[in-house]
This record gives C-alpha cells, sequence and structure tokens, in this order.
C-alpha cells in the first residue's frame, strides 16, 4: 500500500548559470534583457550573480552550480571555473575580513568625535534650559532647548551604523563567499544555443 505521507523536500539545489563566456565569471557585461545568459540579462559579473543567491534565506541549500556553455568550449572548462572562483573567494575573504577591522576602527574613532559633539550640544540644551535664558521668549528657549539636544543625538547615528550595520553587511558578504567555496562547480557545454534555467 503507497504510504500517505508528504515526501520530505529535497536538502540541496543546483544553481544553473548560462553565460555566454568564461569572462562573463567576473567581469559584468552590457545589459542585454533578451540574453539566454543570466550575467547579461542583470548586468553583473557570474561570481556577483552566484554571491547574491547564496546570501538569500532559502529551504534549499545551494551546493551545487552548473555553468552552461555554448559549443566550442574545452572540456576542462569545470575545473578552470572551479579554480578561478576558489582564487576569487579566498581573495576576497580576505579582503572584506581586512574591510571589518578598518570598518571598525573607523566607527571607534567617529565615536570619539560624536561623543564629544552629543556633550556640547547636550550642554548649549542645558544652557537654554537654565535660567540664565529666562529673558528669552518660551517658544524661542523650547526650539533651541530641544532642538540641539536632538541635533546631538543625531550626531550618534552616523558611528552606529559605521560600527554596527556596516559590519553586518560585510559579514553577509563572508558568509557568502565561505559557501561559494564549498561549492560544486560543473560545467556543460552545449550545441548551438542554449536556454535559459527555469
Amino acid at each position: 500500500m503507497k504510504s500517505l505521507a508528504p515526501e520530505s523536500p529535497p536538502s540541496s539545489a543546483t544553481l544553473l548559470l548560462p553565460i555566454r563566456d568564461l569572462s562573463q565569471l567576473f567581469n559584468a557585461p552590457l545589459i542585454d534583457p533578451l540574453s539566454p545568459a543570466l550575467p547579461e540579462v542583470f548586468g553583473v559579473s557570474g561570481v556577483e550573480y552566484l554571491l547574491q543567491q547564496l546570501e538569500i534565506k532559502r529551504p534549499i541549500k545551494l551546493t551545487r552550480v552548473q555553468v552552461i556553455l555554448p559549443e566550442g568550449f574545452s572540456a576542462d572548462v569545470a575545473s578552470q571555473a572551479r579554480n578561478a572562483l576558489r582564487s576569487y573567494a579566498e581573495t576576497r575573504i580576505a579582503q572584506q575580513r581586512t574591510m571589518v577591522r578598518e570598518t571598525r576602527r573607523n566607527g571607534w574613532r567617529l565615536t570619539g568625535y560624536a561623543v564629544l559633539l552629543l556633550a556640547f550640544f547636550l550642554a548649549l540644551s542645558s544652557l537654554f534650559a537654565s535660567e540664565l535664558t529666562e529673558g528669552l521668549r518660551p517658544l524661542i528657549r523650547k526650539t533651541f532647548e530641544y532642538g540641539f539636544e536632538i541635533i546631538g543625538w543625531v550626531m550618534l547615528w552616523d558611528p552606529i551604523e559605521v560600527l554596527v550595520f556596516q559590519p553586518i553587511s560585510i559579514k553577509s558578504r563572508i558568509k557568502a563567499l565561505r559557501q561559494l567555496l564549498e561549492l560544486e562547480v560543473a560545467a556543460d557545454v552545449e550545441g548551438g544555443t542554449f536556454e535559459k534555467p527555469v
């Protein structure tokens, strides 16, 4: 008797990457929406398209990329693509790690300046809230009091972005690059024209 239990979804998937030439793996071509080559459709290099796909959260993990090339390429194109992607990923991981360190260093430097500015503007805010400015109209006093306070806290936004959000974005790219290193790379040389993946 056939089991009525639902089939479990596949745990891994293959990403198809049609390109016209191996150079499109690393060089962004001109945009051609009607092209069967994905880099030409989006106007990005093949490796950038792969990284964008790896950064997308999906229920099925991508474990294999199949590069599809038109007829005329040698049989060892898969090995060439694999070695090139590995070299690219390793170099970019080192670069991105350096960027994380430099971003944090720059963020702490900005934080020091921002804290000084915050103290300065809060002091001005306190000045307009004190008895020293009682002779001013209430509207003017409150405007400067709250205005300087808001400006002071706004000064912290850029350091927070540099210290918190920029490293998150860089680390997301590092994670995708590590996944790129683990991908199995295959190549399929087709005769004649080739179709877009569905």
